[in-house]
């Protein structure tokens, strides 16, 4: 028979901690209360306090100082890719301008992994990305007949992270794993009104189509096509005072970047599919 097991002191004390930074409760001092009041309020040893100041600075939540106490740092300095900081800011609400700026970021940074992908994918990756769109496809279908919600979003995040580590650029594939859990936020939170995950299917399919193919120039524009569309969605239901940041690629001079490179590009995907194969 399995037991729920109850959190340890220490991940308890973590949360009260993390979570009052989060929700304001020092913002009036600047500083967490002294080691010793923070001792009896939260029913922990020296040791646990500690060991929970020393996690909080690792997040860019906290800084120590000799002789001073532990500062409480701006939100500015705490690591936005961080489960606890994310799940804490969730909690404590107000977490809407975080989905706008990472949406804005997978507009600056998802069409050129889609793009290097078209480019450089292995087949055996390639393959992958289509399956698992094959599979993001069904769970929709599911869903619509009332199945689980949450196995789609993983179907999404599956999509989404295999694009950034089929672009065989380190970075980007560092970045995909990074972003996994405020992606699945970002997703849960944009595709909340009804019928809103199936919206964006077909993207999906040409994202994978365009990958599958080598088409570097059309994986660009439907990344970028699919990312944009929760993203202006969620601007108009959000912040529907605040300008959209719909940025017209062509007048910008992405495209013309892409299109410098796109016939050896296309040579180079060419022989990639070719080579792969053979």
């Amino acid at each position: 028979m399995r037991m729920n097991r109850k959190p340890s002191l220490f991940a308890h004390v973590l949360d009260q901690l993390g979570g009052g930074i989060v929700s304001g409760a020092h913002d009036a001092t600047g500083m967490l209360p002294r080691e010793q009041d923070l001792c009896v309020m939260l029913g922990a040893s020296r040791t646990v306090i500690r060991e929970a100041i020393r996690v909080l600075s690792q997040k860019g939540m906290l800084h120590p100082q000799q002789k001073v106490g532990v500062r409480v740092l701006p939100a500015s300095s705490w690591n936005l890719m961080d489960i606890d900081v994310l799940d804490w800011i969730w909690k404590a609400g107000g977490h809407e301008k975080y989905v706008r700026d990472f949406l804005e970021f997978r507009l600056t940074f998802e069409p050129m992994a889609s793009y290097q992908a078209a480019l450089r994918a292995p087949a055996e990756a390639r393959r992958n990305i289509s399956l698992l769109c094959d599979e993001l496809i069904a769970a929709n279908d599911r869903l619509q007949r009332g199945g689980s919600r949450e196995a789609a979003i993983d179907c999404d995040i599956a999509f989404h992270t295999a694009i950034f580590s089929a672009s065989e650029n380190r970075l980007a594939h560092y970045l995909g794993a990074l972003v996994s859990h405020m992606l699945r936020l970002q997703i849960n939170e944009t595709t909340d009104p009804p019928h809103e995950f199936a919206r964006g299917l077909s993207l999906h399919r040409d994202v994978a189509n365009a990958i599958a193919t080598g088409d570097a120039d059309s994986a660009f524009h439907h990344s970028y096509d699919l990312v944009r569309m929760p993203y202006e969605g969620y601007m108009r239901r959000v912040f529907p005072d605040q300008p959209i940041s719909h940025a017209n690629l062509r007048a910008v001079g992405i495209p013309e970047l892409v299109d410098h490179a796109s016939a050896s590009g296309r040579r180079l995907a060419g022989a990639k599919l070719s080579a792969d194969g053979a």
